[in-house]
């Protein structure tokens, strides 16, 4: 493991997360290090009931609020990173198991969600079994509801509320695809998420379509998981034509 080039990616992936994630998440508590804070976090060993930690990097691990369901965490872990130096441990589909753990021992609440960081290439049987994972917590949530809290926050906001799909939402990363910014890239049509039904409703009128005849953005995609999309929102997409200038698209997560 390349400890300077490790540091630095990981110092990058958490400023690219708090851009992503700042329009609904409160990200202000998430400071901005230098490489070498990065470093000493990574390095110090936390106590045995600290909390979620799964090796090295654990100091690296934040969690956030949510702006309108404050009662919603969502928790940013470096899972499974070796002593610096040394070569990482080969990441199985085990370790959607012990994500799940973490529900099941009560370290988090129900309805939290959760990124995972890997510093190896995510494999695929993992990305499977996360979305397994993530299936199957949804009809754990649909058969028990939300939360007091939970219920009592989202329905403040009436038509423009969360449904079960964005609560309890885990996706897996791999690290040096969250060291670099691809939504910034030029490349890169810009990428919008719309979850709110007013505005859902008012797209489907303009396009005089359903929901099942857009077209389709996999939860597992690239720019889905860092717009957080749950199965029901809407992406917009701006391209840029040579005829038409701006055009929009819409996609239905799946």
């Amino acid at each position: 493991m390349d400890s300077n080039s490790s540091i630095s990616k990981i110092n990058k992936s958490r400023y690219n997360l708090k851009k992503y994630l700042e329009s609904e998440w409160g990200v202000d508590e998430v400071y901005d290090f230098s490489d070498l804070e990065i470093e000493k976090l990574y390095r110090v060993p936390l106590p045995k009931n600290s909390g979620i930690q799964f090796g090295y990097a654990s100091g690296c691990n934040f969690s956030l609020f949510h702006k309108k369901v404050p009662s919603h965490r969502l928790y940013v872990i470096y899972y499974n990173f070796p002593e610096i130096g040394k070569t990482p441990v080969k990441v199985t589909k085990l370790c959607s198991d012990k994500i799940m753990n973490l529900y099941k021992d009560e370290i988090i609440q129900p309805e939290d969600s959760i990124i995972v960081i890997l510093c190896d290439p995510v494999p695929e049987n993992l990305e499977l079994a996360i979305e397994e994972l993530y299936y199957k917590s949804q009809e754990v949530i649909n058969e028990t509801g939300l939360s007091e809290n939970i219920h009592a926050e989202n329905e403040l906001l009436g038509e423009n509320k969360y449904v079960n799909q964005h609560f309890k939402n885990i996706h897996v990363f791999h690290l040096d695809s969250l060291a670099i910014d691809i939504m910034s890239h030029r490349t890169i049509p810009e990428h919008t998420l719309i979850r709110d039904q007013p505005t859902i409703n008012q797209i489907l009128e303009k396009c005089n379509a359903t929901l099942n005849q857009l077209p389709i953005i996999l939860r597992k995609d690239a720019m889905a998981k860092r717009l957080r999309l749950a199965p029901g929102d809407i992406c917009k997409i701006n391209r840029i034509t040579q005829t038409g200038g701006e055009v929009p698209y819409y996609r239905i997560c799946k």
